[in-house]
């Protein structure tokens, strides 16, 4: 498509193919726009999106996409079902045009049928989340670069994971978070959700991690008290100092895809099994809570949860792990 981003060659071939059998501009523009997005995340995940990754895709891999679509995005299962669509049939004619070997999506239809309980594996451990927690501030496996300006991005990583798993806060609302909306005095955060806010009190550590990191930017570009300036900000290791748009005049956000990359290298780092993200830290705040006994009205106001129907499988597994006791 003439002005805008390129997908991937093998991709692009597939909506020149859509074209060629009279789809509506309106549909090729939702093909397009979905397939962006899914290239933005393997790129996250796997570094590159060459046809040789997309050939190496795996069930597993596919399915951690849906579920962070619909528990990090919070898509709607409408949504989410247009988007399982449109990579179904990206796969299926890279399939049909033998440019991979197999279809992943045959058998990840009927799992994702199938799969409806949680496992252990669907949650971090205490000890898993210490692990990584003390990695951020670890030095091994970094390179000269990164060493460098290591002790500038410390709070700010920490801050981001403590806020995963101790508030199950999603990314896209972590992002969201402006500085008028860090409240030190009170001790409180606001979270906004699309156009639903809601106010939650912070631990001393947590406030603690927030107010450093902040304290960490040099006070020229750090975000501005009160204002919408946004809380959490991205990092040049070019220049060695956080992002400045000058255009707009205020500093640069720290953006979905930026942690989620932060977090695929810290889990790699720390030597934890493959796969953990922030998915498996939200959803253990959530049967953390769920643990200490609050009702179930509570911990969906908590987590912004849309439906308390979504708190069924916790309750599903809480159960069937005291049968095992």
């Amino acid at each position: 498509m003439e002005d805008y981003p390129h997908l991937p060659e093998y991709a692009d071939s597939f909506i020149v193919h859509l074209q060629k059998k009279d789809r509506t501009k309106s549909t090729i523009k939702r093909y397009y726009y979905d397939l962006l997005d899914f290239f933005a995340w393997v790129r996250v995940i796997k570094k590159t999106d060459d046809l040789r990754v997309i050939q190496s895709l795996d069930t597993l891999t596919l399915k951690e996409y849906f579920l962070f679509l619909s528990e990090q995005r919070e898509y709607r299962t409408a949504t989410s079902k247009r988007v399982f669509t449109v990579i179904k049939s990206l796969f299926f004619y890279l399939h049909t045009n033998r440019k991979i070997s197999s279809n992943p999506f045959n058998e990840l239809e009927q799992t994702l049928k199938e799969d409806t309980q949680f496992t252990d594996d669907d949650f971090i451990s205490d000890e898993e989340y210490k692990t990584l927690f003390q990695t951020l501030s670890s030095y091994e496996g970094l390179t000269e670069k990164q060493q460098k300006y290591r002790h500038l991005l410390i709070k700010r990583n920490e801050a981001i994971l403590s806020l995963l798993y101790q508030y199950g806060i999603t990314l896209q609302e972590i992002t969201n978070i402006e500085m008028k909306h860090v409240h030190f005095t009170q001790h409180e955060l606001t979270v906004i959700n699309k156009k639903e806010t809601r106010l939650i009190a912070l631990d001393d550590e947590t406030q603690q991690l927030l107010y450093e990191y902040k304290e960490k930017i040099p006070e020229v570009i750090r975000p501005r008290v009160y204002s919408s300036d946004r809380f959490f900000i991205a990092f040049d290791y070019q220049r060695g100092t956080y992002r400045f748009d000058y255009g707009k005049y205020e500093p640069k956000p720290l953006t979905v895809i930026a942690i989620q990359k932060m977090l695929r290298q810290e889990v790699r780092r720390s030597g934890l099994r493959e796969g953990i993200s922030s998915q498996h830290l939200r959803r253990t705040a959530i049967l953390n809570l769920l643990k200490e006994g609050k009702d179930e009205e509570d911990v969906q106001l908590w987590f912004g949860l849309k439906s308390n129907l979504t708190l069924n499988r916790y309750e599903a597994y809480l159960e069937a792990a005291e049968v095992k006791q």
